[in-house]
């Protein structure tokens, strides 16, 4: 059921804050409509959340399959807030609070050009003469920068966006008849793509910037000021007759296809310059999901790892997950081409290797131990496990990997102490300690090196 009564003035606090949504200290209501119906400020409220909740309803259902094309005002729902100005019309969306969405109202007897620059967050301006304006301080700004191999970054440049406007519409121009949407002066999402085109230039010729040998890249990014509004439009002064509720359903599809056009004619723009564009896409999905899994418990990690066995080993054209050698259970046994074995043993992604005075843990004596006793089984009974277990051709020294950890968490003694392990144990000498960062951080520049060649 919609509440049809007119909303109420309130007396209180607007709060603007940089980076935050709008907020409203209230402290006092009386029961004077603030938009009583048949005034404008009513026609502008019950339009625009028509609008908005048409907008989530396609996105809902008609247009399901594209709601990731879709702004992310549009997609879900949004706190609306509209000023009545002397000329013309504000509306700012932001991100809803805790409470329930709200659409309010409010009018000032001040001009766009005195209200844009704070709500916008000095994004917005209207300057009379843009030649001469003096732009005040503050606003958002994309710093570009780089980072060398040792972690040091240095500022290449910064720039502010800044979006200039006027109030005064050109000559002869008529405002479209409804059920048009009104055209706005301005309309911006905080949703935007950068296009970055360079060349990569051999560490050693810096100096090489064109020919045949130079490889040309185009990066291409979407991200977000930040602001704390998620879209804002400003209309000009329009009369009441084209703000009508029952348009709102018509513009938000149009609005939507527009939006979804442009998004999907640029993605198959690059698409065409990279047709690995997908590939990247899942790959990167799954690194993400690995690193996720990184911070719980060893089973999820190793359930995730049968399904994405070219993390551990690439190469391998068979595995077996749970393998008994005796009493003992690997973790998982890789076969790589001309029979070359490959026992894994992992550990908990959360365990330390190491305790504060410099000893190894428990938990690392136990992994390197596992793979010591299966590689001594697999010596005392090489034609049983070729035989029962199908590990054909394997040698009775197999090379082994544990996965136990992160890297985090090591000093430079540690790491060193690491390298003499793999001494220690004559019995595992092929055998190899890592952790599962380690792990995550070769398969993306694998993945990499892979895509890019």
């Amino acid at each position: 059921m919609t509440d049809e009564r007119p909303p109420t003035s309130k007396k209180g606090r607007l709060v603007v804050e940089p980076g935050k949504p709008l907020s409203f200290g209230e402290t006092s209501a009386s029961e004077t409509p603030v938009a009583p119906p048949g005034s404008l400020g009513r026609a502008l409220l019950d339009t625009l959340a028509a609008y908005s909740k048409a907008a989530r309803d396609l996105l809902d259902a008609k247009y399901s399959s594209q709601k990731d094309n879709a702004p992310a005002y549009l997609r879900g729902q949004s706190d609306i807030f509209i000023l009545s100005c002397s000329d013309g019309v504000f509306v700012r969306y932001d991100s809803p609070g805790a409470d329930q969405p709200k659409a309010r109202f409010a009018e000032v007897n001040q001009r766009i050009s005195e209200v844009a620059p704070l709500f916008s967050e000095q994004v917005i301006h209207f300057p009379d003469d843009p030649a001469t304006y003096a732009l005040p301080p503050g606003g958002p700004e994309i710093i570009l920068a780089k980072t060398d191999p040792s972690g040091a970054t240095e500022e290449l440049g910064r720039l502010r966006p800044v979006l200039y406007g006027t109030t005064r519409l050109p000559d002869g121009f008529v405002v479209p008849p409804p059920p048009a949407r009104p055209p706005p002066i301005i309309s911006i999402q905080n949703e935007f793509d950068i296009h970055l085109h360079g060349v990569v230039v051999p560490a050693d010729q810096p100096e090489l910037r064109s020919g045949p040998s130079v490889d040309q890249f185009l990066a291409h990014s979407r991200f977000r000021f930040p602001v704390g509004w998620q879209a804002i439009e400003i209309y000009p002064p329009i009369g009441i007759e084209h703000w009508k509720s029952e348009y709102a359903p018509l513009w938000a599809e149009m609005d939507l296809l527009a939006v979804i056009v442009q998004r999907n004619t640029l993605a198959a723009a690059l698409n065409g310059l990279d047709g690995r564009t997908e590939a990247r896409r899942q790959i990167a999905h799954v690194l993400e999901e690995f690193a996720n899994l990184l911070e719980g418990p060893e089973e999820p990690v190793h359930q995730f790892l049968k399904r994405h066995r070219e993390l551990l080993c690439a190469t391998s054209d068979n595995f077996w997950s749970k393998l008994p050698f005796g009493d003992r259970v690997s973790d998982f046994v890789f076969r790589e081409p001309y029979n070359d074995y490959l026992l894994v043993e992992i550990e908990a992604p959360v365990r330390e290797l190491f305790r504060r005075d410099g000893q190894q843990r428990e938990e690392l004596t136990h992994a390197i131990n596992q793979i010591a006793d299966w590689i001594q089984y697999i010596g005392n009974n090489k034609q049983k496990v070729e035989t029962e277990l199908g590990l054909v051709g394997i040698s009775t020294n197999p090379r082994s990997l544990v996965i136990i950890g992160r890297s985090a968490s090591l000093t430079d003694d540690n790491r060193r102490k690491l390298v003499t392990l793999q001494t220690q144990h004559p019995s595992c000498a092929s055998s190899l300690t890592t952790t599962f960062w380690r792990v995550l951080a070769r398969t993306s520049r694998r993945y990499w090196d892979h895509l890019v060649s």
